[in-house]
């Protein structure tokens, strides 16, 4: 396991603002790994991806004295939980504003309108995996980084193959197909352990 920052860390511990602005080159990131994560009513109330992100780390960053380091995997997985609880805490205040309402009575029409929607326990899921394949995804960067590049720009941000082409400067897209194949066979087993098998297929339906 990497531990390149480990020194930068150190350093923030001790007050050096060089190395906290450092940490928080990883915002883009985790903006990306995160920006499937709100529906579009919390974006239209409570601001955007990267609202989020920043607040987040902010937090984590601020209880940076209280975290104890191992290896990078480590402290992005820790930084990743303070993001992810900002968007659960700021989904349940939504949701608690949405059953303080008076909502108008649906009667025969209820039935088609949940329908539209997948159901909590779907889009819960949907959500797992998506935050464990982000975890897994910081973890195999260091060694991997033009596949789960591949993956991010495929999966997390719906890029089309011409796009996603584009983007990484690929000279075809058999090319840009054969890195997000490769990177989602060595997100597999990381992916299943904690989902069970079928929890990449999880990913690519979220």
């Amino acid at each position: 396991m990497s531990d390149d920052l480990r020194p930068l860390i150190d350093a923030a511990r001790a007050g050096d603002r060089r190395a906290l602005d450092a940490l928080a080159g990883c915002v883009d990131r985790f903006v990306r790994l995160f920006s499937g994560s709100l529906s579009p009513a919390m974006r239209r109330a409570q601001g955007s991806t990267v609202d989020f992100v920043l607040e987040g780390l902010s937090e984590a960053f601020s209880r940076l004295d209280g975290f104890e380091y191992t290896t990078d995997h480590e402290f992005y997985a820790w930084a990743a939980r303070h993001i992810r609880h900002r968007i659960i805490d700021t989904g349940r205040g939504e949701s608690r504003k949405k059953r303080g309402g008076n909502p108008a009575p649906l009667g025969d029409a209820a039935a088609d309108v949940a329908g539209r929607d997948p159901t909590a326990s779907q889009a819960a899921s949907a959500r797992e995996a998506r935050d464990i394949a982000a975890q897994a995804l910081l973890a195999l960067q260091v060694d991997h980084p033009e596949e789960m590049e591949a993956v991010v720009l495929k999966v997390y941000e719906g890029l089309s193959w011409p796009e996603l082409k584009d983007a990484m400067g690929l000279t075809s897209e058999k090319r840009a197909r054969t890195l997000v194949a490769r990177g989602l066979e060595l997100l597999r087993p990381r992916v299943e352990r904690a989902l069970g098998p079928g929890g990449t297929g999880t990913l690519l339906d979220g």
